[in-house]
């Protein structure tokens, strides 16, 4: 073997030594969350307690009471973009919410009549607490359970009434977001 071989055979060796080692730590090292469901639970509940910030898909509906008679698709849109953005949802829970709405247009679309929501959608309640009973709740009443690549958060709220929430996550780009959020009766 000439020196010149040698030289580039020592050269190739390190680099597939550390190219072993990377892709070793990138497949055989799970990644893990920057944040845990409780976190981004705390940073949800912030979010929900600044109505200003918050999109209202009411706006979207045309029509008396509860009854829709008309949808602002445009509106609709915007709603699910703004949703999207604050980077607390899943692609799950966007794909369920876009099915809903989907729905309510294919009712109104024969001319039938379809329904608003009469409650809070991410608290499921006519009657919500304040932010400060959510943070409170979540810091000394709730429970978490991770497995893999989804988690579930139960709170225990005792004021204003007692109710159980239930808070499904999923793990996308090392982030937990919101998959469902379900009301144990």
């Amino acid at each position: 073997m000439s020196f010149k071989a040698y030289q580039l055979k020592s050269l190739i060796n390190p680099s597939l030594k550390i190219w072993g080692i990377y892709c070793f730590l990138v497949l055989a090292i799970p990644s893990f969350a920057q944040e845990t469901p409780q976190q981004r639970l705390t940073k949800f509940f912030t979010w929900i307690g600044k109505p200003e910030k918050l999109p209202n898909e009411n706006e979207c509906f045309y029509g008396e009471g509860m009854d829709i008679i008309k949808i602002n698709t445009k509106c609709i849109q915007n709603y699910l973009v703004a949703i999207q953005k604050t980077g607390l949802f899943s692609s799950v829970y966007m794909k369920n919410l876009k099915n809903e709405f989907a729905e309510k247009q294919a009712i109104v679309a024969k001319k039938d009549t379809a329904e608003r929501m009469d409650y809070d959608r991410y608290l499921l309640s006519q009657d919500p607490p304040t932010t400060a009973q959510l943070l409170y709740a979540l810091k000394n009443s709730s429970s978490t359970k991770i497995d893999k690549t989804k988690a579930r958060v139960t709170v225990n709220l005792k004021k204003p009434y007692v109710q159980t929430l239930i808070y499904n996550f999923d793990l996308e780009d090392n982030l937990w977001k919101i998959s469902s959020v379900e009301e144990k009766e």
